[in-house]
């Protein structure tokens, strides 16, 4: 995928040369651009190439900005350590995120470095390896992460409530967000990662490191896949993922191209068409579709095609084996498979005399060595031989005739490949049996005793069946607590008590059950308030609650109405709005900034309208409500200075008031 007539080229930048050294950002949708120069945001169109707002910022030089996705805006990191949001449709609205400002003067100064957005959090990665979790719907700080000292260079997060963070010196880390812990970390050279993109639906992660090529990173293998996944012919200033399929990537000449990447349709219909060798060739340039259904269907296709040419050696129709599976040898991973088939049924009448001749030690140390002779008829009968003899044996033990047992297994005494499950019922017979018997129960107590005791027996593959059941149990539970099927949950994790092995995640179950069923009770007692309350103080055990997702979606409507209302003055309709969702001592910060808002366009309007009494009643009432900060201070000056009258303010540190004390005031709740 590194020929760039390939791409298509969508549109130039527009032309910003008076504008200096500039920062670009792409809104989710594609339609937008941001371009900050010192203070000063500028929004254009993408389509029509022309500026539609332009937002005056006082909170110091832009060092970044993002749109925020599915909102209406956009967030900027400034060189002192601040992050505001603003409404780019309306440059009244502004709010800060977070700010880490010195606190005293001879304390370095922290800068955020990396920025990224998971439906209503967004993740901060400071210089000094410190990443706080903000949500957006509260501007509360859920979390602060912090697993390294170096510079966190870039975060991205998964489909799966993973956080992936890459520092400045090369290790990434996979950060659980529901269980709050790193759960992998990754070493790498890539000292200068700028940007992760997370494929959807992929284990894979493309990441951008400025210069002229992209580096495909597995996060299941932990290892780079490939360092030079798309190239290109100027180094890369920016990209994005459109949708799942879609790259748009920004080149330091300003040119933005538009690349497809190869999808699961793609791969279908090439298996459709039976061109076996082309899809793998499509998966070899395309590694992410690895993980994907289709490349399981093109590889049962290919192991049908593997058969036909099994069963025509086992003919000795070599020429037309040749026909079958020749063009795919050039396929770097079936290249060596196929070469071993060939080679393996070179050895074919060997291993048809020993299995005729009962000579099953050699028969079975053939078949281990060219592993392809066990798609033969031979191979298949003496294995419905071995389970017959073997359940036979297990009968014998039952009526305590280990002699007989033995007798019967003895042919396969010196088989490599037989040995530890022989000696499994010779050695431990009783034991085993019960082992066996406890598995098929799921008797999870007595299987704990026995393979404390007999650590052979965790080799069992029933027994690895048995655990890999029991994850999938955890995964099945943790979707019915997410669906709110409480009593489902608990009766799965009664059965799952005594499995040791998960004892800590059936505790963590269990106080997520906990959780839900307070919030459950909550909700059905129309109590939204406490809901939302709840969600806050557990906001990371549910997250992944369906109720959850209702409720913050219902949250996001009501503040973005109420945002409306905001930059209208209109105070009325945002209390209509919220109605005792106004209150939320844990969403205060955002109600907060909301009512701030209403108050500042009120009193520019009268101060604009030059009703310089009405606007002097509004600020002491401001000030009475939310004290004085930085931002209301130029309104004071505003109006100072248009009014020509100095208002009876002592100092603005002495009005300054905590920032959510404004949920006491009476104005406010009346």
């Amino acid at each position: 995928m590194d020929d760039l007539s390939d791409y298509n080229t969508i549109l130039k930048l527009i032309d910003f040369d008076l504008l200096e050294k500039s920062l670009t950002a792409f809104s989710i949708e594609k339609k937008l651009l941001a371009i900050a120069q010192k203070e000063l945001i500028y929004i254009f169109s993408t389509q029509t190439k022309k500026q539609i707002n332009t937002i005056k910022t006082y909170d110091g030089i832009i060092a970044t900005l993002y749109f925020i996705p599915h909102s209406e805006h956009i967030l900027t990191t400034t060189k002192e350590g601040r992050v505001i949001v603003y409404n780019y449709k309306n440059s009244l609205y502004s709010a800060r995120l977070y700010s880490s400002l010195k606190k005293y003067k001879t304390q370095l100064q922290t800068k955020i470095i990396s920025v990224a957005f998971n439906r209503y959090l967004v993740a901060l990665g400071n210089s000094n390896g410190i990443i706080h979790i903000i949500n957006l719907n509260s501007y509360k700080i859920q979390d602060e992460i912090k697993y390294t000292n170096a510079s966190i260079s870039s975060l991205c997060f998964t489909h799966t409530n993973e956080l992936i963070i890459a520092d400045s010196q090369g290790e990434i880390y996979l950060h659980d967000l529901c269980k709050q812990k790193v759960h992998k970390t990754i070493h790498t050279n890539l000292t200068n990662i700028k940007q992760l993109i997370h494929i959807t639906n992929s284990d894979f992660v493309i990441c951008n490191t400025r210069r002229n090529t992209l580096t495909l990173l597995n996060l299941k293998k932990s290892k780079i896949i490939s360092n030079n996944y798309l190239t290109f012919d100027k180094d890369i200033s920016y990209l994005t993922l459109t949708n799942s399929i879609n790259l748009l990537v920004v080149l330091n000449n300003r040119e933005i191209l538009y690349v497809k990447l190869q999808n699961e349709e793609d791969l279908n219909s090439l298996i459709l068409h039976n061109m076996i060798f082309e899809a793998y060739k499509l998966v070899e340039q395309n590694p992410q579709l690895i993980e994907t259904k289709e490349y399981q269907k093109l590889e049962k296709a290919y192991t049908i095609k593997y058969l036909n040419a099994v069963n025509a050696l086992q003919n000795a129709n070599i020429d037309k084996a040749h026909k079958i599976v020749d063009t795919c040898l050039s396929l770097k991973g079936k290249k060596e498979e196929i070469n071993l088939l060939f080679k393996a049924y070179q050895h074919y009448p060997r291993f048809q005399t020993l299995c005729m001749e009962k000579k099953f030690a050699p028969a079975y140390a053939l078949s281990d060595k060219f592993p392809p002779l066990k798609y033969s008829k031979e191979y298949k009968n003496m294995e419905t031989t071995f389970k017959k003899i073997y359940r036979n044996a297990q009968k014998q033990i039952l009526l305590s005739d280990q002699n007989k047992a033995k007798e019967l297994l003895s042919p396969y005494l010196i088989v490599k490949s037989k040995k530890d499950s022989i000696n499994l019922i010779l050695k431990y017979n009783q034991e085993f049996l019960e082992f066996l018997e406890d598995i098929k129960q799921k008797n999870y107590a007595h299987i704990r005793v026995l393979v404390k005791k007999y650590p052979k027996f965790a080799d069992i593959p029933t027994y690895k069946t048995l655990n890999n059941s029991i994850y999938n149990a955890l995964d099945e539970i943790d979707r019915l607590i997410n669906a709110a099927k409480i009593t489902n949950a608990i009766k799965k994790i009664n059965k799952l008590k005594y499995a040791t092995q998960v004892t800590d995640k059936i505790e963590k179950l269990e106080k997520k059950v906990l959780a839900v069923e307070n919030l459950l009770e909550n909700y059905e007692e129309n109590n939204f308030k406490r809901c939302y309350e709840l969600i806050d103080e557990e906001p990371f055990i549910l997250l992944n609650l369906q109720l959850t997702k209702m409720l913050e979606k219902h949250w996001n409507k009501l503040i973005n109405k109420s945002e409306k209302y905001a930059l209208y003055g209109n105070i009325k309709g945002i209390k209509a709005t919220l109605n005792e969702l106004i209150i939320t001592k844990t969403r205060a910060k955002r109600v907060g900034q909301l009512l701030r808002t209403s108050f500042i366009v009120q009193i520019n309007d009268l101060i604009v309208d030059k009703k310089f009494k009405s606007a002097q009643n509004f600020i002491y009432s401001y000030i009475d409500i939310f004290g004085i900060d930085k931002d209301f201070y130029r309104i004071i000056k505003s109006y100072e200075n248009k009014s020509s009258h100095k208002l009876a303010i002592i100092s603005e540190k002495q009005d300054r008031l905590p920032r959510d004390s404004w949920i006491e005031n009476k104005l406010i709740i009346t």
